[in-house]
Parts: C-alpha cells; sequence; structure tokens
C-alpha cells in the first residue's frame, strides 16, 4: 500500500468550564457507583493542564505528513487559542458522531466507540489523548506498514489475571474484559500484551467490522450509553486485538526505558534491551523525574497521577514550554 493518508484524532475536555462540571455532578449523583472503578471519576482523568497546544506543536515538529487532525469535545467546548480556521484541523462535537439517547457522556471508552463516524475520517488513522506528545521525527511506516497493517506497540509489564482483578483499576479490568472476549470468540490468547499508553495506530473499516461481530454487537451498543467508566465494558485495545486476529496488525514488543533511583541496576536493563527501548514509549507522570530517559523516546505521554502535586503540574508544563517553544499553525 503506498502512501495513505493518515489522520489524527484527539480526544479533549476542559474541566474547568462550569457548565461541564455541573453536568458531571449532576450524572454522577444519577449513577449506580458500585459499577465504577476507583479511577473511573478521579478529577486526574479530566484534568486539563493545556498539554494539547504543546502535542499538536509536537505533530507540527515530527509529523508534518499527517493528513488532517480531528479534536473530539463536548458541551461547545473549543480550546481558546485553536485556529479553528486552519484547514487541516476540525472540531468533532459529541452531538456528530454519538447518539442523542447516549448524550452526555464523561468516558472516554463510550467516546471512542463512536471515532468511526468522524465524517471523512480516513481509513488509517493514530489516536492520541491530549497528553501524547511526538518526540522525534516519524514517518508513517512508525504506525503501519507497506501492507497498511497497523503497528501496535505493547508492554508486558504488567500481568492481569481473575485473581488480582478486584484490585485493578477500571482500566485495568476493561483490559482483561477485552482479552478474555477475545480467547473466547477467537481462541487466541492475547493476555500478554498490554497497552503501552501510547500513540496507537487504528484501521477504520476493522473497526466498524469488529463492532458489528454478532456476539459483540449489543455490548458495544450498550457500553456507548455509559456516562462514566465502569468495570464492564471494553477498552480500546479490543480492536488492535480484533486486527491481530484478523491478520491487520503487527504487534511489537515495547520496553520502556527504565529511569528510576538504581541507576546501575537502568544502566544494565536499558543496555540488554536498547533494540526494544530506542523505539518505545515512555509514560510519565512526573517529567522532572524522567527527563533523561524522554529525551531518547520517539513519543511520550505525561500521564496525569493522583500523586501530582501542583508543583508537579507546574515543572511538566515548563518541560513542555521548553520542548516545543515553537508556535505552529493550529495556533491563533
Amino acid at each position: 500500500m503506498k502512501n495513505p493518508p493518515i489522520d489524527i484524532v484527539y480526544l479533549w475536555v476542559d474541566d474547568n468550564d462550569k457548565k461541564w462540571r455541573a453536568e458531571k455532578e449532576k450524572w454522577l449523583k444519577k449513577q449506580d457507583t458500585t459499577v465504577l472503578g476507583r479511577d473511573s471519576v478521579s478529577n486526574e482523568r479530566f484534568r486539563d493542564n493545556g498539554e494539547l497546544l504543546y502535542s499538536l506543536r509536537s505533530v507540527a515538529e515530527c509529523a508534518p505528513w499527517v493528513h488532517h487532525i480531528y479534536i473530539i469535545t463536548g458541551f461547545g467546548q473549543i480550546p481558546k487559542w485553536l485556529n479553528t480556521k486552519y484547514p487541516k484541523i476540525t472540531i468533532v462535537p459529541h452531538e456528530e458522531i454519538i447518539p442523542n439517547d447516549a448524550l452526555p457522556t464523561f468516558t472516554a471508552n463510550s467516546i471512542e466507540m463512536c471515532i468511526k463516524n468522524i465524517k471523512d475520517l480516513s481509513e488509517h488513522f493514530i489516536l492520541l489523548n491530549d497528553d501524547m506528545f511526538f518526540n522525534k521525527k516519524l514517518t508513517p511506516s512508525y504506525f503501519f506498514d507497506s501492507k497498511g497493517r497497523a503497528k501496535y506497540r505493547y508492554s508486558s509489564a504488567q500481568k492481569i489475571s481473575p485473581d488480582n482483578l478486584k484490585n485493578c483499576t477500571a482500566y485495568t479490568q476493561t483490559i482483561f474484559l477485552a482479552q478474555k472476549t477475545i480467547l473466547k470468540l477467537f481462541n487466541q490468547n492475547v493476555f500478554k500484551y498490554f497497552p503501552s499508553h501510547g500513540i496507537d495506530p487504528y484501521i477504520k473499516s476493522s473497526i466498524q467490522e469488529c463492532m458489528k461481530e454478532p456476539a459483540l454487537r449489543d455490548k458495544f451498543e450498550s457500553q456507548i450509553r455509559n456516562k462514566f467508566r465502569t468495570c464492564d465494558e471494553f477498552q480500546r485495545v479490543i480492536f488492535n486485538f480484533y486486527d491481530l486476529v484478523k491478520g491487520r496488525a503487527k504487534f511489537i514488543h515495547a520496553r520502556a526505558r527504565k529511569y528510576t533511583r538504581h541507576k546501575v541496576l537502568n544502566f544494565i536493563y536499558n543496555s540488554l534491551h536498547w533494540w526494544q527501548i530506542r523505539k518505545s514509549n515512555i509514560v510519565a507522570p512526573n517529567v522532572v523525574a524522567a527527563r533523561y530517559a524522554i529525551i531518547n523516546a520517539p513519543t511520550f505521554c505525561i500521564n496525569d497521577a493522583p500523586t501530582n502535586t501542583p508543583e508537579i503540574l507546574k515543572q511538566n508544563r515548563e518541560f513542555l514550554e521548553s520542548r516545543f517553544p515553537n508556535k505552529s499553525d493550529f495556533e491563533k
């Protein structure tokens, strides 16, 4: 397949919006909280740290080949600094892709099931959270091979089993459900594949096909109508697993560079696995601690965490401003 267009899709929310906050609290009061995981409605899940600006700057710097960028938002939210007239970018309101009876929604798991409904979305696209960044100049071949197959990078660091499932976050439980479902339907064991929490590639027609599977269709339709993330739904990795089963994906084991306080052990591990590390994502709630690991990573994610103090958030923003200081065409 020769140079197919590749789009980017973002999900974004401004948690400082009073209207959004009021709606969230109203619907949370109606929610059966016994089905929610401990991380389903935590503040950091929705917190906007101004990262989308720098993520788009990273796209402009490192992936200028991207065909089009779609930013999915709700409640009429649009970043104040965004140049909405720039022809390469489109704001996608929830109302355009999510069924009316499923609105409003406050969970990415539901929104992601509706990405396929974006008008004019290319067959091949990559999905970013607003806290994910390109860090080196990458080509489309980093995400899709010459046959158009998605190159999905996974981690095997976390093992999930029914024995420890109740102690896991809702995020982890939704991954386990996807793994268990693929095993049941296709007799393919995918339990060793855990998302690396990076920039992931997708194939639109394959998502459409997966969601029409008779054994899955009702579950997807039900999940789309969840207001908040529950422990009993699919994480989007199910689409990557489906691609693997159908021969539309190559799974690549990604080992993140270690940057703990044990410097000697870090050096030994990083030296032994340098070949895999060189193309792996880094996840770092605190960029000060991970600064030297990030330098060599092709992509990185500043994953917000409950332990992130105002000082850490400030340091993260300062790092992003120093790493991506140049204004892009996406800005006013």
